[in-house]
């Protein structure tokens, strides 16, 4: 067996508007009482203080409604920008990590995946990604108000956190369609899949 390399690529930009929405979100997130998640087993090691997955495919939460106008707005560049002009979006959901939580190795059943860093003091710990093609390993060099989107399937992890409080908006969708020729102008249609 052989491994044939192809160019991929971990996409990084920013929600230019993070300073309008940041404080909206975070106090909508301070009023969820969300859940924890600590487990450690052969598979999985994970303490995250505070996070909202259950119930991750209901865009009518308030921080949700808040953030998808500006998600979408540079989704729409991001994924344009690779030739893409649909996806569905399944799955949003915050994770909020206090000193010492982290979130090991670990994939996403969808297509691509992403981080949005609302709230990411200096010093907080980063996303490492793991290459498919050799296993290197590389942490996403980022500042508050970044976004990374990467395909799901790429191995990743978020490494232990500092003092800091961090604030993490995750997202998972499917890409449907590309656009008919490279001239054409990035548009997106969104598609919520909700459950």
């Amino acid at each position: 067996m052989k491994k044939i390399r192809i160019d991929d690529c971990i996409c990084h930009s920013k929600i230019k508007e993070h300073l309008k929405i940041k404080d909206s979100i975070l106090n909508e997130i301070a009023t969820n009482d969300g859940e924890n998640l600590d487990v450690t087993n052969s598979y999985y090691s994970d303490s995250i203080s505070k996070l909202d997955w259950s119930i991750c495919t209901d865009f009518n939460r308030e921080w949700v409604k808040i953030f998808m106008p500006f998600f979408t707005n540079e989704i729409i560049n991001i994924m344009g920008s690779m030739g893409y002009n649909e996806i569905e979006l399944y799955e949003m959901w915050y994770q909020q990590y206090l000193e010492g939580d982290k979130h090991g190795w670990h994939i996403h059943g969808q297509h691509y995946t992403g981080v949005y860093y609302i709230e990411f003091p200096k010093g907080c710990s980063k996303t490492e990604v793991c290459s498919p093609f050799n296993f290197s390993k590389k942490q996403i060099d980022v500042e508050e108000g970044d976004i990374i989107i990467f395909p799901a399937h790429f191995i990743h992890r978020g490494l232990p956190n500092t003092k800091s409080r961090k604030t993490i908006i995750s997202f998972n969708f499917d890409v449907i369609s590309n656009q008919v020729n490279e001239t054409e102008k990035p548009c997106l249609n969104l598609k919520l899949i909700e459950n």
